[in-house]
């Protein structure tokens, strides 16, 4: 069975979410980061990082949101959250993945923790984060534009696991002075992940209501 640690509106969200489509057996355990619980000595032999999401199965322990989605659906090939390898949309479903956690999920997160980035002193705040306003935005607008010309989903007509990663990332966005939910083609695929049954169930349990 599967373990996944997690806290509310992490990337856990995007695991969680795959779980709960793929209708496994599995156990949430819920740590809280500002408490100190990501940073004991027995999770950190799971994720020395001191974050979440871990997924746990066995002996195994891996991080990372995207390689757990990925790890999880090659798992359960029957699923079909992700296209099979040798066929033709496997490299398109990999390229959007790596996409969305290493170009789109990194902007972010200059915007959402800028002093990681730059330090303390709120002066370097402003021009990161107005930068990544700049960059959200293009790359909100190019993700719709694709899904405008190819969608409705990022594999056309194919519901995938990155259609789930994507609505995690857009959620991030709500503060932002252009939130991805703005662009109408983006905004329908959102407002399609949300409705599935375990999509919902998942912001459920996680408490999460907007």
């Amino acid at each position: 069975m599967y373990k996944l640690y997690w806290s509310p509106g992490s990337a856990a969200m995007a695991p969680h979410a795959v779980l709960l489509e793929l209708g496994v057996a599995h156990e949430l355990q819920q740590l809280d980061p500002k408490k100190g619980e990501t940073r004991t000595p027995e999770y950190l032999k799971l994720n020395p990082h001191a974050r979440v999401p871990t997924l746990v199965e066995g002996e195994m322990a891996m991080y990372e949101s995207a390689a757990i989605v990925q790890y999880l659906c090659e798992r359960h090939p029957a699923s079909e959250l992700a296209p099979a390898p040798g066929t033709w949309q496997r490299p398109l479903f990999l390229q959007w993945m790596t996409y969305l956690t290493n170009t789109l999920q990194e902007e972010l997160s200059h915007w959402w923790h800028a002093e990681a980035y730059v330090g303390a002193d709120e002066h370097c705040h402003k021009p990161l984060v107005e930068t990544a306003e700049r960059n959200l935005d293009q790359m909100w607008r190019f993700i719709d534009g694709h899904l405008a010309a190819q969608g409705p989903f990022l594999l056309g007509a194919r519901f995938s696991a990155a259609d789930i990663y994507l609505t995690m990332l857009a959620r991030w966005s709500r503060n932002c002075a252009k939130p991805a939910n703005r662009f109408p083609a983006l905004g329908r695929l959102i407002e399609t992940v949300k409705a599935r049954p375990a999509y919902a169930r998942m912001l459920e349990q996680e408490g999460i209501t907007q």
